[in-house]
């Protein structure tokens, strides 16, 4: 007797349905949006003085040259990180990853909430706070509302 290879059938791939496709367009719209402020900051070192000061108006001028440096190294070094998180994520979910769905999803909800902070600071800061919580909401609105989304993490779930 002949032992008999045993194949398995190639698995039907199950491609990601248009509203999921756009996860992309959101987070690459998103990276741009964390990528302009620090760099506005740098650009404009006085407005992030101008926020540090009504924070703290006791700090001399070394001691404010050095804050608006540190104040723009952690803008910079946290919105890379969050960027970064946030497309590893998206590539895994548009992939069918429940779990990137659900970091995704939480990962959208705390940058919402860290939002209020950074809106807090000034007026120089809302209208970026604005327009990445609206880029969560769109962002949020893709995973979970459309119902061939859904159904495409559903199919996943029971391919598993």
């Amino acid at each position: 007797m002949v032992a008999q290879p045993y194949y398995h059938a190639e698995p039907r791939r199950i491609v990601a349905p248009p509203p999921l496709r756009w996860l992309g367009v959101a987070l690459a719209v998103l990276v741009v949006v964390l990528a302009a402020l620090p760099i506005m900051m740098a650009l404009d070192p006085a407005m992030t003085a101008g926020t540090i000061t009504r924070e703290d108006p006791s700090l001399s001028g070394p001691q404010l040259d050095f804050a608006v440096a540190a104040a723009i190294a952690y803008g910079a070094v946290l919105h890379v990180i969050y960027a970064a998180v946030a497309v590893w994520f998206g590539v895994k979910a548009m992939k069918g990853r429940g779990w990137a769905r659900i970091a995704l999803t939480v990962l959208m909800v705390l940058a919402t909430a860290n939002s209020l902070d950074s809106a807090s600071k000034g007026p120089e800061y809302l209208w970026w706070a604005i327009g990445g919580d609206v880029i969560h909401l769109v962002v949020l609105g893709l995973l979970w509302l459309p119902r061939s989304v859904r159904e495409f993490f559903a199919a996943h779930r029971s391919r598993a």
